[in-house]
C-alpha cells in the first residue's frame, strides 16, 4: 500500500492485553487505509541465560524483544508511526521514537502499580533502584510523541508523578467489542438459583477466595461460574462450577456472560480490568472493589456495588442484595450496558488511536522535553 498509513503496533501479551490486541486487530481489519504490522510480545519465563540480577525482569525482556522487532520492521521499509502497548515494552525503544513518531500506551504507570502492587506480590526496591526506574520511565514517556492511558487514574499519575504535559496525554479506554458482547437480550428467563460469574486469571489477587467465602455464607440460593486456571482443592461443586482454559472473547466465555445474573470481581489489587468492561457490555450488574481505576468503571448503586477489598462479609451483603432484587439487577445491568456503549466501544476507541497515530505521523515527533 502506498497511499495509506504504514503503522506498526507492538503489543504486550499478558492478561487483559490479549483481548486488547484482538480488539485492535478486529478494528484494523475494517481499515483498508492502514497498512499495519502487528508485533506481539508474549510473556516468556526467563531462560537459563537470564539468571543474572536484573535479567529476570519482565520489563527488560519485553523491551529487548520489542526493540529488536521494531528494528527488523524498520529495516524492511519505512513506517509513518508506531504504537507500543505497554510502556513496559517501550523502555528500550527511545532510539526508535527519535526516528519514527511513537505513541506509548499504558494501563497504569509504574508508580500506580507500586500503590496496588502488594496484591501482586510486588514491592518497591531500594531508593537508588527506584530513582533509576523513575528516570528511565520518565525518559521514555518524554520521548514519545503522545501517551495513551487506559484511565484517568493513570493519566493523573503521568502528570503528577512523571511531570508530563496534560496536552500530550490521551485517555482512551481499551474497550470491548460491543457486538460480540451484546448478549443481554438473549439472557434466558429462568427460575432457580441466581448465577454469579467470576473471570480472573490470578484467582487470589482477583478476590476469588473472598468470593468463595461469601458463597459459602449465602448458601444454595446463589451459584457461581468461576473462570480461572486453578481453584483451591475441593472448591468446585455442583453449585460452584470451575471453567479452565477459556480463551479471551471465545464463544464459551461469552456464553457464560449471557447466562450470568451478576458479575463479581472483588479484586484485592487491580488496575483497569478488562473483565469488568466485558461484564458491562454484557449488561450485567457488577460487584467490585475500590482499587486501581475500578471506580471509573463501576459507580456504586448505579451499575453495581463497590465493597472493600478483602472483606467477605461486605461481599456477602452485596451479593445478597442483588440476588434478592431482580429489578435492581435489571436496572444496574441496563446502566452497565449504557456506560459501555458510551465509553467502552472498542471499535470507536481503536479509531481514536488510529487518528492519533495519523496526527503524530503528520506533525512529526514532538520536541522531547528537557530532563
Amino acid at each position: 500500500m502506498t497511499d495509506g498509513h504504514r503503522f506498526a503496533f507492538v503489543l504486550e501479551q499478558t492478561l487483559g492485553h490479549v483481548a486488547h490486541t484482538q480488539n485492535l486487530s478486529r478494528a484494523l481489519a475494517r481499515r483498508p487505509d492502514i497498512d499495519a504490522t502487528l508485533i506481539k510480545i508474549p510473556f516468556e519465563p526467563p531462560s537459563r541465560a537470564q539468571t543474572l540480577p536484573g535479567l529476570r525482569n519482565w520489563s527488560l525482556r519485553a523491551s529487548l524483544a520489542a526493540r529488536a522487532a521494531l528494528h527488523r520492521r524498520i529495516a524492511a521499509g519505512p513506517l509513518d508511526a508506531v504504537f507500543i502497548h505497554t510502556q513496559v515494552a517501550s523502555l528500550l525503544s527511545v532510539g526508535v521514537m527519535h526516528r519514527v513518531p511513537t505513541a506509548v500506551s499504558l494501563d497504569a504507570t509504574p508508580i500506580n502499580f507500586d500503590r496496588v502492587g502488594a496484591a501482586y506480590g510486588h514491592s518497591r526496591h531500594n531508593d537508588v533502584a527506584e530513582s533509576i526506574k523513575l528516570v528511565v520511565n520518565r525518559r521514555t514517556m518524554r520521548s514519545a510523541a503522545a501517551l495513551v492511558t487506559w484511565c484517568a487514574w493513570a493519566s493523573r499519575s503521568v502528570v503528577d508523578d512523571y511531570g508530563l504535559d496534560r496536552e500530550r496525554i490521551h485517555t482512551i479506554h481499551p474497550g470491548v467489542d460491543l457486538e460480540l458482547f451484546d448478549v443481554a437480550a438473549g439472557r434466558e428467563e429462568r427460575s432457580g438459583p441466581v448465577r454469579v460469574l467470576f473471570v480472573g486469571g490470578d484467582f487470589e489477587r482477583k478476590g476469588g477466595s473472598d468470593l468463595l467465602a461469601a458463597l459459602e455464607a449465602i448458601g444454595p440460593s446463589v451459584e457461581a461460574d468461576i473462570v480461572t486456571p486453578r481453584l483451591p482443592h475441593g472448591a468446585a461443586s455442583d453449585r460452584i462450577r470451575h471453567h479452565a482454559g477459556l480463551k479471551p472473547q471465545s464463544a464459551p466465555l461469552i456464553d457464560l456472560y449471557r447466562r450470568a445474573d451478576i458479575f463479581a470481581l472483588p479484586a484485592r489489587g487491580d488496575c483497569f480490568p478488562q473483565a469488568i468492561a466485558e461484564a458491562m457490555a454484557a449488561g450485567l450488574p457488577v460487584i467490585a472493589t475500590r482499587v486501581g481505576a475500578i471506580d471509573e468503571m463501576v459507580a456504586d448503586t448505579v451499575n453495581g456495588l463497590l465493597v472493600r477489598p478483602g472483606a467477605p462479609y461486605e461481599l456477602t451483603t452485596a451479593i445478597n442484595r442483588l440476588a434478592t432484587d431482580e429489578n435492581m439487577r435489571r436496572r444496574m445491568g441496563a446502566a452497565s450496558r449504557a456506560h459501555a456503549m458510551r465509553n467502552h466501544d472498542a471499535m470507536a476507541n481503536a479509531g481514536r488511536i488510529f487518528d492519533l497515530m495519523a496526527s503524530v505521523a503528520a506533525t512529526g515527533r514532538r520536541t522531547v522535553l528537557s530532563a
